[in-house]
C-alpha cells in the first residue's frame, strides 16, 4: 500500500507539474542532456533566461484545472473513500495531503478516467496498464497464474514508462513494484496483509490525545474511558448507544402508499424540486403507472 502511494505521488506530481513532488525538475532535464536523450526536452537559453520546454507527460494549465475539477466533483458511495474535494488546492492546480487510501482510490478508480483526454494515447494507455495491475493485485482473489503473467507484463509496462518519463522518475519505489507479484504469490491476497485497518485504528488512538506533552498518558486514559463506556452501554436500554443507535444511512419506515408502484425503500436526500412534464412524458408516466399497478387492474378490466 505504501508502494502504491509513492507511485501515485510520483505520477500525480509529474502529471500536474507539482513543484514539490514532480520528478520533472531542472536537474532531471540536465540529466537528459548529459545522457544525450530526449533532445526536445533539454533546457536552452533564451537571452538571459533558461527555458524549460513543456513535456508531453505533463498537463497544460487548462488540463490541470480540468483534472482537479474532475477530482473535486467525484462522488463516492458512503464509506468507499474520503472527501477528495478537500485535497484539491483552491486554485485547482494540484492535490494536497493525500493519504494512503486516497492514493489507492485515485490509482485504481480515478486516474485512468481522469487523464484519458488530457494526454496522448501512448501515455494514457501505459498509465492505465499500471493502474490495472494495482487493481488486479488488490483483488479479493489472486491466482498464481495471473500474478506470473502480471509480472511479465509489468516489465513491459516499466519499459514503456522509461520511454515516457525522465530517468529521475525511476527511484527505488518504482523498482519495488516489480517485486509485488512475487510477494502476492508467496503471501496471498494483499487485502489480508495491508495496513489500512491498523492505520485507521492509530488515527483513533491519536484522537484521544488531549495533552500534547503527555501523549502516551492521554491515549491510555482515553482508551480506558472508551472501554468503560462500552461496558456500561451494554446495560442501558432507554439510552441511545453505539449498540442500538440506527445506522448513519438508515432509511427508516416510509408511510404506506396507496399504489405499489410508488413504494420505495430509499430515503430521498437533498432539497425537493418540482418538474413540470410535457404531454409526451406525462403520457409515458400514466402508461407505466396503469400497466404496473395491480390495484388498478379491476378498473382496467
Amino acid at each position: 500500500m505504501h508502494i502504491e502511494k509513492n507511485v501515485c505521488d510520483s505520477l500525480l506530481g509529474t502529471l500536474l507539474a507539482d513543484p514539490h513532488k514532480s520528478k520533472d525538475t531542472d536537474n532531471a532535464r540536465h540529466d537528459l542532456a548529459k545522457l544525450g536523450i530526449k533532445h526536445e526536452l533539454h533546457l536552452f537559453e533564451d537571452g538571459n533566461k533558461l527555458m524549460k520546454p513543456a513535456a508531453d507527460y505533463t498537463f497544460s494549465d487548462a488540463n490541470r484545472r480540468k483534472f482537479c475539477r474532475f477530482i473535486r466533483s467525484v462522488k463516492f458511495p458512503d464509506g468507499f473513500a474520503s472527501n477528495l474535494s478537500k485535497n484539491v488546492a483552491h486554485n485547482d492546480s494540484r492535490l494536497l495531503g493525500l493519504k494512503s487510501h486516497d492514493c489507492h482510490v485515485i490509482m485504481q478508480r480515478l486516474l485512468p478516467v481522469g487523464c484519458r483526454s488530457l494526454v496522448n494515447k501512448n501515455i494514457w494507455s501505459t498509465i492505465v496498464e499500471l493502474c490495472t495491475f494495482f487493481k488486479q493485485l488488490c483483488a479479493s482473489t489472486v491466482n498464481v497464474s495471473d500474478m506470473v503473467e502480471a509480472q511479465n507484463q509489468l516489465v513491459l509496462i516499466l519499459c514503456k514508462l522509461e520511454r515516457i518519463f525522465p530517468p529521475a522518475f525511476f527511484d527505488i519505489m518504482i523498482h519495488l513494484v516489480l517485486h509485488l507479484p512475487e510477494e502476492a504469490i508467496l503471501g496471498g491476497p494483499v487485502h489480508m496483509r495491508w495496513m489500512y485497518p491498523f492505520e485507521r485504528y492509530l488515527k483513533r488512538l491519536k484522537d484521544y490525545v488531549r495533552n500534547a506533552a503527555k501523549p502516551e498518558g492521554s491515549i491510555a486514559e482515553g482508551y480506558v474511558v472508551d472501554e468503560a463506556l462500552t461496558f456500561c452501554s451494554r446495560y442501558f436500554d432507554d439510552v441511545e448507544t453505539r449498540f442500538n443507535r440506527p445506522d448513519r444511512n438508515d432509511d427508516g419506515i416510509h408511510p404506506t402508499r396507496q399504489l405499489s408502484v410508488f413504494e420505495s425503500q430509499c430515503k430521498p436526500l437533498g432539497k425537493q424540486s418540482y418538474v413540470e412534464l410535457d404531454n409526451n412524458d406525462r403520457d409515458k408516466a400514466e402508461f407505466y403507472i396503469l400497466n404496473n399497478s395491480p390495484e388498478l387492474e379491476p378498473y382496467l378490466n
